[in-house]
């Protein structure tokens, strides 16, 4: 399958372009944030300890039918006698949609300034150690011939089982944190009791169905676009239905859904028979009724700046959700976080759709909210 046409699979990250159509690009440098202050002595077992180095190892594991190629960032210690033993904390970073691979990059965006990459720095000289992964068909892991949800549930079961394996690990302190889609993913996993973690982290997922998301978010970018408000409303009822549709099974013909060339692509894609099960089992997937069956804490975290989920609609639909079932759940909004977690100077009002195109960016930090805010919750839980 061509990973550019992987990328509108599902949508619940979609990138600025979908209504005009992305094209490929690859491109930038590595930039990652300066090193965070050590974090207080309760991060790990001993006083004497702190993190004097972030090392990476590349890690495999079979799943559903693929082999899944990652990275396991984890802390070194100074300070602890050679017999003792340090055991950390750990998180499975589950990508977002598309073709985003381990470090969150995609040759749909220019750059090669991850947000994954960055976060898994910065949380390993905090003392907790990050496994990040090629999901199937990006980066160094293979397509394996179609696309099915319980796919990439497996990848993650594998992510933890790596790490419940792993000597320098707590496997009794795994988590579990979805990035956009990814946090769909994190979800639907404890809803099939795939796994078991600690708790999981949901950062700029959607509170709503996919269907939703992309019908809003082809909308907004229509009116951004300056198209009339009449016309907008025809393209959007067109869609919602076309998602309807493919989400009971059924085909559409996409070149009659829009005059947008983007948007047809999109719902070629969804309906592509190597995806057709996928589309069909996550268009209308509820992620707020899946909180019936969560039974570990949860971390909500958005950014304000967030330009592809909302903060109000998704984030706090899910935090509301979550108390309703009886979840122990914390929310945090990040002011100045974008989508990828980065930090963003701009007014809300000034952003566009162009400025997803800048995730990668070389320069552009984590806002250091989102590491303080992921680095305490772990700690606590």
């Amino acid at each position: 399958m061509d990973r550019c046409r992987v990328m509108m699979l599902a949508s619940s990250a979609l990138v600025a372009g979908v209504v005009l159509g992305a094209s490929c690009a690859s491109g930038g440098n590595a930039n990652a944030p300066a090193p965070a202050e050590p974090s207080s002595p309760g991060q790990v077992e001993s006083e004497e300890a702190r993190v004097v180095e972030v090392l990476e190892e590349e890690v495999r594991f079979e799943a559903a039918r693929t082999t899944v190629h990652g990275t396991l960032t984890r802390p070194r210690f100074e300070g602890v006698a050679a017999s003792e033993t340090m055991r950390v904390p750990a998180v499975v970073l589950v990508a977002g949609s598309g073709p985003t691979d381990r470090n969150w990059e995609s040759p749909i965006l220019p750059g090669e300034n991850g947000s994954a990459r960055l976060l898994a720095q910065a949380l390993g000289e905090q003392g907790i150690a990050v496994l990040r992964y090629d999901k199937r068909a990006t980066g160094q892991t293979a397509f394996p011939g179609d696309l099915r949800w319980e796919d990439y549930l497996a990848e993650i079961e594998g992510a933890l089982g790596v790490l419940s394996a792993h000597e320098a690990i707590d496997a009794e302190r795994l988590f579990v944190a979805g990035h956009s889609e990814g946090g769909a993913h994190a979800l639907r996993a404890l809803q099939q009791e795939v796994d078991s973690p600690a708790g999981i982290l949901l950062l700029a997922t959607a509170g709503r169905s996919l269907a939703e998301v992309i019908a809003w978010q082809i909308e907004n970018q229509l009116l951004a676009a300056g198209i009339e408000t009449s016309r907008v409303q025809t393209e959007v009822a067109n869609l919602e239905r076309a998602l309807a549709s493919i989400a009971s099974g059924q085909k559409v013909r996409a070149s009659q859904v829009s005059m947008y060339p983007g948007v047809v692509q999109l719902v070629a894609s969804l309906q592509a028979q190597d995806a057709q099960a996928f589309s069909q089992a996550i268009l209308g997937w509820s992620p707020t009724e899946a909180f019936a069956e969560v039974e570990v804490p949860v971390l909500i975290l958005s950014g304000r700046k967030d330009l592809q989920v909302d903060p109000e609609l998704d984030a706090r639909a899910l935090a509301e959700a979550a108390r309703s079932a009886g979840v122990d759940v914390e929310l945090v909004l990040v002011e100045d976080a974008d989508h990828v977690l980065k930090h963003q100077p701009l007014a809300r009002e000034e952003l566009n759709a162009q400025h997803g195109l800048l995730y990668n960016q070389a320069g552009r930090q984590l806002d250091p909210r989102v590491v303080e805010a992921i680095v305490d919750w772990v700690q606590r839980h």
